[in-house]
């Protein structure tokens, strides 16, 4: 442990391949992220309407399986699960170009896929995050979650990149299969983290799934520090999920997107995901997390300016871009520096259920807002619809802002939250 408490984390044979598997599934993932869309507006034909639908297939798991997902997290060892939930993945996505061959690719398949995937999504990665406070000390969480997300935009920046490639050069479907590869590989990697993992506490004998969820949402709900971050993070998650259910279509069919420059304008805006990574560990030094998180959050609004204002053509594609660029740059800063805060102020014997509870109201609220956006789009139009969603993006500022967040235990990377209620910091220009 020592060497994981000084060395580099690059050192760390159990962390490399643990953030290699995240990165080699975040490159399949970036490629079903063009593809998808894809298959459905242009192969199927989808309305409006029917993508918000396989939008809303995508995000209700999260709403369905977070909570028990967070008990089997607790009571079981995180490595089996971690690898099933990929493997799951993989045969679910497996089927898209199965089915296309066959002439059965239908919505109501893509559905399926989307929604058996995002299962399996939940459970692996409900399993993968719980798991790193185990394999690293609690020093070490900044630096891991912001390597991971470095990683994570770079992966899926060049996913992005990937996928328009594959989807020109073989078509959409058949780019699924790069999908299926990479969950398969990722399976592989985690089951070679030998890092040896403590044994799950044993539920008393009348716990029961009821009980152990019940005292996992007592402990957030309660909790001084962790509560507030829950709660502005629903409010930012929601206003997204509702954007991207709406940006895809009006990029294909207003501004008329290639599928290249689709996944050009993914890949530049995972690389401000990146550049977000990189200097999340100095600012959250210089300026506490705080601060730097309401900063994040005021500058959201912002971005979305460019896609309002664009028209078809090279350089609203390169101001689209841009905005998105900075977006998930921000959104990199201030999910990292909530998600180790919370990682750090956490009992170790609640980090699934934690984590869980917090996945369950945040991207709860993913489902509603995909269906939101499709009534949105229908009945006020794609343009009207992305406005609402722009000025919406207002509100995880205001919500973070108003909260009392008192101070927590040394935080992660020796910044500790302010005494004070973050309602009475204001975030200054430029930080």
């Amino acid at each position: 442990m020592a060497a994981t408490e000084e060395g580099s984390l690059w050192r760390h044979p159990g962390f490399v391949r643990y953030w290699s598997a995240n990165a080699v599934d975040l490159v399949g993932s970036g490629v079903t992220q063009v593809a998808l869309p894809l298959i459905a507006v242009v192969a199927l034909h989808a309305s409006v309407w029917q993508v918000a639908l396989l939008s809303f297939a995508q995000k209700l798991p999260p709403l369905l399986v977070s909570l028990p997902a967070g008990v089997l997290a607790d009571r079981h060892r995180k490595r089996p699960v971690m690898v099933g939930a990929a493997l799951a993945s993989g045969a679910a996505f497996l089927v898209v170009p199965l089915a296309d061959a066959s002439g059965r690719l239908s919505l109501g398949l893509l559905y399926g896929v989307a929604m058996v995937s995002a299962v399996s999504e939940v459970f692996g990665s409900t399993a993968r995050i719980s798991f790193l406070p185990s394999l690293l000390p609690r020093s070490r969480l900044l630096e891991a979650n912001s390597k991971l997300a470095g990683v994570n935009s770079l992966a899926d920046s060049a996913g992005s990149q990937l996928g328009g490639t594959l989807v020109t050069a073989l078509g959409a479907t058949h780019a699924v299969y790069l999908d299926v590869a990479s969950y398969l590989t990722c399976a592989l990697l985690l089951t070679r983290v030998r890092t040896p993992e403590a044994a799950a506490a044993r539920p008393a004998r009348s716990a029961t799934f009821r009980a152990d969820i019940a005292e996992g949402m007592r402990y957030v709900w309660s909790h001084p520090t962790i509560r507030p971050l829950v709660l502005a993070a629903t409010a930012y998650v929601a206003v997204t999920a509702f954007l991207t259910t709406l940006w895809s279509v009006y990029l294909l069919r207003q501004l008329h997107y290639s599928s290249a420059a689709l996944g050009s304008t993914l890949s530049v805006a995972a690389l401000g995901g990146l550049c977000g990574a990189v200097v999340v560990r100095p600012v959250v030094a210089r300026y506490g997390p705080v601060r730097v998180m309401l900063t994040s959050l005021a500058l959201a609004p912002f971005t979305e300016v460019p896609l309002l204002l664009a028209a078809p053509g090279r350089p609203w594609q390169v101001a689209v871009g841009l905005g998105m660029f900075v977006q998930l740059g921000c959104a990199v800063v201030q999910g990292s520096t909530q998600r180790t805060v919370r990682q750090a102020v956490c009992d170790p014997a609640l980090q699934g259920r934690m984590l869980a509870t917090s996945r369950w109201v945040v991207y709860g609220s993913q489902p509603v807002a995909a269906l939101l956006a499709g009534a949105a789009g229908t009945w006020l139009g794609l343009w009207n619809g992305l406005a609402v969603g722009t000025l919406a993006l207002a509100v995880p500022f205001a919500v973070l802002r108003s909260s009392p967040l008192p101070e927590a235990p040394e935080a992660p990377g020796g910044t500790a939250v302010p005494k004070k209620p973050i309602g009475h910091v204001c975030p200054q220009k430029g930080k």
